[in-house]
């Protein structure tokens, strides 16, 4: 019963100080990693989702306002990715934003989740 009170007690102080500049970036981390255990144990399409996400994001980082701002429009939904892969990846249609290698770097980065993309 003393282990469960101070654990209780050890979670009440974190969330409480969970603003400080100490812990933030540990909190951020630590709830990112839950939801994306949390996906993959609900959805395998939203944890794909979810991932593709995160590396084309990462990915623009390097990259321009309008790169990002495509990307982030294009990873919103599992059908506006489906969309965007079929349209550029496949089709060939002329990206204003993208093009070039750093829509190759995309594609490929939609090419690795695509199986678990399209799943039943």
């Amino acid at each position: 019963m003393k282990k469960l009170f101070w654990l209780v007690v050890v979670i009440l102080l974190v969330i409480t100080f969970s603003d400080h500049n100490l812990i933030r970036p540990h909190k951020e981390q630590l709830f990112t990693l839950i939801l994306d255990k949390a996906a993959i144990a609900g959805d395998s399409k939203e944890a794909a989702l979810r991932t593709t996400r995160k590396q084309l994001l990462a990915l623009s980082e390097q990259w321009g306002e309008g790169q990002r701002t495509q990307l982030d429009k294009a990873s919103s939904s599992i059908d506006n990715l489906l969309q965007f892969q079929r349209n550029y990846c496949k089709n060939g249609d002329f990206n204003p934003f993208l093009y070039g290698e750093p829509l190759k770097q995309s594609c490929a980065i939609i090419e690795n989740q695509m199986h678990n993309l399209t799943k039943p």
